[in-house]
């Protein structure tokens, strides 16, 4: 399936505030903002018919602009607050441009500016995962493989004493043990691609089935807090070269 078969809208979500990080959406990466790789990655992907930057911040807005996308409204406050759930920034950002088109759209790409060493390469299969899939499918979001909390080594503490995490998973005496049991995978953030059906009906990202669309743990970082970024810097310049 090529990309004249569906309409994708590509949704940045990038308020200003931020407690862990201020300024995160501003910060850079390889001298260029969170919200600008955001912006490129989704536009060179080839993949996404429209990208929009949701915010409520004016220098937000214009880097945005600046990278090429589209700020098309101003993120209401309420939905610019801590407790704002992504679900509810993106339902309001389709009903908005769903209201503007007159009609539907098909997909729905999540693209997070926190996460900035995803490439375009990353959401283009993310969304050919999803096009293509037989069966079909609701969702592709992109994953990495844990590689320091295999769920046989995770404890939780009880009364001060340390307890399995699942007890029915023995920790291997030997890592190479570890080979035993399904390798784990956790949500990276990189991106979200969805049916608009499964959005609007099921106000989901994942739907029934959702399938994994694997990234390399190094550009699976995640800026939450000044380490992340500074961890991201540092893999940017010296495990990708230094280069876009």
């Amino acid at each position: 399936m090529n990309n004249t078969d569906f309409y994708c809208l590509a949704i940045i979500p990038a308020r200003g505030g931020s407690r862990g990080l201020p300024g995160k959406n501003l910060q850079t990466v390889g001298g260029r903002t969170l919200v600008y790789r955001a912006v490129r990655a989704a536009i060179e992907s080839g993949c996404c018919h429209r990208v929009i930057c949701s915010t409520d911040d004016d220098a937000i807005s214009a880097e945005a602009v600046r990278a090429g996308g589209d700020v098309p409204f101003r993120r209401p406050d309420e939905l610019a607050s801590d407790t704002a759930t992504s679900m509810q920034v993106v339902r309001h950002a389709v009903d908005r441009i769903e209201g503007e088109r007159g009609r539907p759209v098909d997909l729905v790409c999540l693209v997070e500016p926190t996460t900035p060493l995803r490439l375009p390469a990353d959401i283009r299969r993310a969304v050919d995962l999803l096009v293509n899939a037989d069966p079909p499918a609701d969702s592709a979001v992109s994953v990495c493989a844990v590689l320091d909390a295999h769920p046989a080594w995770l404890r939780k503490v009880v009364d001060g004493e340390m307890v399995p995490y699942f007890p029915d998973m023995p920790e291997p005496t030997r890592r190479q043990d570890l080979q035993r049991y399904p390798a784990p995978y956790r949500r990276n953030g990189a991106v979200y691609v969805t049916r608009r059906d499964v959005v609007v009906r099921d106000n989901s990202l994942y739907g029934r089935r959702c399938l994994a669309c694997q990234m390399p743990p190094e550009r699976s970082i995640n800026i939450d807090s000044f380490m992340d970024l500074v961890c991201a810097r540092a893999v940017w310049q010296e495990l990708l070269g230094g280069v876009d």
